[in-house]
């Protein structure tokens, strides 16, 4: 099969949260059809999928799953156990720069180089100078989501932090992140199409509760704090809205005090694809920022 068949293969969209997993099929690009099912519960742990076998089974038998291992299978992956640098290198070029980054990783960061799956992209060039983007992700939870996919009858082909697909489907290269769920908060802040800060924060009180609504609105607070003490010259994060995606965005986006607390405004923005029915698609926004990936990149 020459690489333009392979292109055109359908594409499955898999992303596994604390209380469900949820899917969608497509051309690339596209949304066909889109489905969730329920998960056991303590069945992720720390990120980690601690019954693959259980894991795939609830996708394969998920209601109108067609997936195969025909269809190219791409997932979204939390991000508790990830890192994130930016590193600022000489602008080589091709095979020079390649061995560059990859020595400065290990340089800077041993351990991640040990015990993570690596990725890095070149963010662009500043004053003859490499920005260079680098993501870890714990082997563990890498392997034991791919390997639930396996189980399922599906073939991985890459994979994406959640947040990250998530700012995908935006469409907005700026944007303050919020996912949330009801067990879960992760909260990013994406300048020019790269995550300058990436926050994991497990939700203590139940969804719904006045505490739970605390609880987001002091993170956020917290993050944007952090955020503005480090980016002094960062004029335009201060003037962005708060974008709430998630399963549990329409509660998250209703916390008191809010936008007085942050300095910002909120909105649940719309997403370039949608899903039917349309209240469902800020639920599955990761899975929108999958659909859009670049699997030939």
């Amino acid at each position: 099969m020459n690489l333009r068949a392979i292109l055109r293969q359908p594409v499955v969209t898999v992303a596994f949260h604390e209380n469900d997993v949820r899917w969608t099929t497509g051309r690339p690009g596209r949304i066909a059809s889109s489905g969730r099912a329920p998960l056991p519960p303590g069945l992720i742990d720390d990120g980690v999928i601690m019954d693959v076998a259980a894991a795939g089974e609830a996708l394969r038998t998920s209601p109108g799953f067609r997936g195969s291992a025909r269809m190219r299978a791409v997932a979204a992956l939390p991000s508790p156990r990830s890192v994130f640098r930016q590193i600022v290198l000489p602008a080589l070029r091709g095979k020079q720069f390649a061995e560059l980054v990859e020595r400065e990783i290990r340089r800077e960061m041993p351990m991640l180089a040990d015990n993570a799956y690596v990725s890095w992209k070149q963010a662009g060039t500043r004053d003859g100078k490499a920005q260079v983007f680098v993501a870890g992700i714990a082997r563990d939870v890498l392997d034991s989501h791919t390997d639930a996919l396996r189980a399922a009858g599906l073939q991985p082909v890459a994979v994406d932090l959640r947040v990250i697909a998530a700012a995908r489907a935006t469409g907005a290269a700026d944007c303050i992140l919020a996912y949330a769920e009801a067990q879960e908060l992760e909260l990013a802040i994406f300048r020019d199409g790269v995550p300058s800060i990436v926050r994991y924060v497990p939700l203590t009180a139940p969804c719904g509760d006045a505490a739970w609504g605390v609880q987001v609105t002091e993170e956020l607070a917290r993050t944007l704090k952090f955020y503005r003490d480090s980016h002094r010259d960062d004029d335009v994060a201060g003037t962005l809205p708060i974008s709430f995606v998630g399963g549990a965005a329409q509660q998250a986006i209703l916390s008191e005090g809010l936008v007085a607390s942050t300095g910002h405004e909120v909105a649940m923005p719309p997403l370039e694809l949608s899903l039917t029915p349309p209240e469902e698609t800020p639920r599955f926004a990761a899975n929108i920022g999958l659909a859009l990936k670049d699997l030939a990149a």
